[in-house]
């Protein structure tokens, strides 16, 4: 019920591609506690998985310390074969996939208005130590015509550097928040060969829409996030052997 309840809350603010900061921030204010539903659900799933979980060089932590009476109440579990991974306040599609056990790479598609951004990351496992996590970003062009949008994912991108995430108290981990500069940046393009791409990707009634528009930051075009990247890294308590897992955030554009 509390996520139904979440999802509710942020279909009604998720409105206006014009503010998108503000929205989120709205979000993250909505969902500034746990309830003790959530709090038990994703505790019972996470002592499934480990009784006690190692964390860095010789730490550990039960399942029950890993949870903070500001930590959001939308848990995004992603499973892998030696580690377990949760953000808190991100909701995604298909949900339900996450019940596999992931490869080394976990692909993932957050809902409308969600972002990875700020929110915090814990990592559970009981075969890998010293375990780090880092972000990096990528943006993609976008065309707009009011609600409709078409995605040149395929094309060209920014892709910012791999940042060191730090810890709070509780040893989770923070994502990375961004800038109106970071959202916007990208590399030169010619606006030929961008109509062009579009004509052949979106069709030829998005490329009529592109007409009079000079600039890939000008309406209908925009640059936006289009997929958030997590790598994190640990060593097998075995035998010392360097473990890496990629997690890909495909995050919604335009409106």
């Amino acid at each position: 019920m509390w996520r139904n309840i979440t999802f509710t809350i942020l279909a009604l603010v998720v409105l206006s591609c014009g503010n998108d900061k503000k929205i989120k921030n709205q979000a993250d204010a909505q969902q500034s506690a746990v309830s003790e539903v959530a709090k038990k659900d994703t505790t019972d799933l996470l002592l499934a998985h480990n009784k006690s979980t190692p964390l860095g060089e010789s730490d550990s932590r039960r399942i029950s310390d890993a949870y903070t009476p500001n930590a959001a109440s939308t848990i995004t579990t992603i499973k892998f074969n030696d580690l377990l991974v949760t953000i808190n306040g991100m909701a995604i599609f298909d949900a339900e996939k996450m019940n596999d056990i992931q490869q080394d790479t976990a692909e993932i598609e957050a809902e409308v208005g969600e972002s990875l951004e700020g929110r915090l990351i814990s990592i559970f496992s009981e075969e890998l130590t010293s375990l780090t996590v880092e972000q990096r970003y990528e943006t993609s062009i976008t065309i707009m015509n009011e609600g409709p949008h078409c995605d040149l994912i395929d094309w060209e991108h920014f892709n910012s550097d791999w940042k060191w995430l730090k810890e709070n108290s509780n040893r989770q981990f923070i994502a990375d928040e961004y800038s109106e500069q970071d959202y916007n940046h990208f590399p030169a393009v010619s606006m030929d060969e961008l109509k062009q791409t579009v004509k052949e990707q979106c069709g030829e009634e998005w490329f009529k829409l592109l007409a009079k528009t000079n600039s890939p930051y000008e309406y209908p075009c925009a640059v936006n996030i289009s997929r958030y990247f997590l790598r994190i890294t640990g060593k097998r308590i075995n035998n010392g052997q360097k473990v890496t897992k990629l997690i890909i955030i495909k995050t919604p554009m335009g409106c």
